[in-house]
């Protein structure tokens, strides 16, 4: 097994926070940690606080205009209030009222609405779903544990059969509500591209005592995991409980520690890096994995070498793990890549994206598939996308503001203005979504996860 002190990452082993980064905040207040006191809170101050929720969300600009949309926030609010109301401790009432929270913001359906806050103590064990086949036209996803702290460590790389008492369907179906997804994917014909999503911000969730125990999917003893003997290792219990733990640890993954890393894991640290690979002189591989304000020197150096003679005549941009951050960086480079030799060449330019790759990053990845002369159908152009869809739509609510709550102190943030990016980069996705061409559709299976490969990048070389 591999042994990091670093964040997950999808590709080498998840993500443990998704802080989703936006092309613009205009509030004060930052990602913050739940206050260590909420459990002291009564039930008036909780129920105070989810009027406070209710009237901020109101404001939400999707909401003003939509009276269903209103009345759904309200009855969520009501439930929310009486669940408080029925909690017997103070523990009881923060879960409930976590949970309660989680439900209200997620029906606004922007994705981006949520607490902003992360509670002190975790399971230091890590849930990540894997297609079962290489296939992605048609595949069954089974969730493996894929990164543990040492106590832990017997777990990894087991086949999750059910929490507590319920499938992993069944959990599914019970945490769906309480994630903050995009409304847009409730429409006819993105049933899978929904499922995507909710596995996808399950990550987060499996991990987050307090959600987990006010869903009714763990409780105070700790997460209880059934494994399926038959297809976990050797070693790896039939059942197990996880203790939440507020303390620093080392994260162990489910990698073969005798396995090479794979391109794409050689700076962990490193959110935007490039690179020339000696057994491929004629690529330049670029990690973005953040959309932060002070890229623009590396990707002048990119354009440099891009610009350079001889040139590669190759780039790939992996944007899978990028959530976003400042979006004009990426802009101006995808401005300058359009002038190079690499955007007017038919697959010159490959970017890997992924359910991971959102605001920012999205609009980021439309602005260089425009740069490579892509106009309406993505694929018009000259660059090509790799790895799994995107799980938020061109048109979509961004720019978060940033409220705290009165009593509790949790920050809650909401999107505040409508990216109409279709029109803004003239990039108009069938179904409203970028995704890769079914050729190019590939996501590592569990085996491939276990060797240290990376499959995606391994197709595009």
């Amino acid at each position: 097994m591999m042994r990091s002190k670093y964040s997950l990452y999808p590709l080498a082993a998840g993500i443990v926070i998704i802080v989703l980064g936006l092309s613009s905040c205009v509030s004060p207040l930052s990602w913050s940690s739940y206050s260590e006191n909420l459990n002291l809170l009564d039930a008036a101050a909780w129920k105070s606080d989810m009027s406070t929720l209710e009237s901020e969300l109101l404001g939400h600009p999707k909401l003003k205009s939509d009276t269903a949309l209103q009345a759904q926030l309200s009855t969520a609010i009501s439930q929310a209030m009486s669940d408080i109301d029925g909690a017997p401790d103070g523990e009881s009432r923060r879960d409930a009222a976590i949970a309660g929270i989680s439900k209200a913001c997620a029906i606004v359906g922007d994705g981006h609405t949520r607490i902003n806050a992360s509670p002190t103590a975790r399971y230091p064990v890590a849930l990540r779903f894997f297609p079962v086949s290489q296939s992605m036209a048609s595949t069954e996803y089974e969730l493996r544990v894929f990164a543990a702290s040492d106590e832990n460590a017997s777990l990894l790389g087991g086949k999750i059969a059910r929490i507590g008492s319920k499938t992993v369907e069944e959990v599914l179906d019970i945490l769906a509500p309480a994630l903050s997804i995009e409304s847009a994917l409730g429409k006819p014909g993105l049933e899978e591209l929904k499922n995507a999503a909710i596995r996808a911000e399950s990550l987060n969730a499996f991990m987050n005592p307090i959600l987990m125990r006010g869903l009714g999917l763990a409780d105070e003893q700790g997460l209880h995991l059934s494994f399926d003997t038959e297809a976990s290792p050797t070693g790896c219990p039939a059942v197990y409980t996880v203790l939440e733990s507020s303390d620093a640890f080392t994260w162990n993954y489910a990698i073969d520690p005798n396995a090479p890393p794979a391109l794409s894991r050689q700076k962990p640290n490193e959110n935007i890096w490039y690179t020339i690979p000696e057994a491929h002189p004629e690529t330049l591989y670029l990690s973005f994995q953040s959309c932060e304000s002070d890229a623009g020197p590396i990707f002048d150096e990119v354009i440099q070498l891009l610009k350079s003679s001889p040139a590669p005549n190759r780039l790939i941009i992996d944007m899978r793990t990028n959530s976003g951050g400042n979006s004009m960086p990426g802009t101006r480079f995808a401005q300058q890549l359009a002038d190079t030799e690499v955007a007017k060449r038919k697959g010159g330019v490959v970017i890997l994206v992924g359910p991971y790759t959102f605001s920012s990053a999205l609009m980021n990845a439309a602005d260089i598939l425009k740069a490579c002369g892509a106009r309406g159908d993505p694929g018009s152009g000259n660059a090509v996308l790799a790895g799994e869809p995107l799980i938020e739509p061109m048109d979509h609510y961004g720019e978060v503001v940033r409220f705290s709550l009165p009593n509790s102190g949790l920050v809650i943030g909401r999107s505040s203005r409508l990216w109409e990016y279709s029109k803004t980069s003239g990039i108009t996705p069938d179904n409203g979504f970028l995704g890769p061409t079914p050729d190019n559709l590939r996501a590592p299976t569990f085996e491939e996860y276990r060797r240290g490969q990376d499959p995606v990048l391994e197709m595009v070389l």
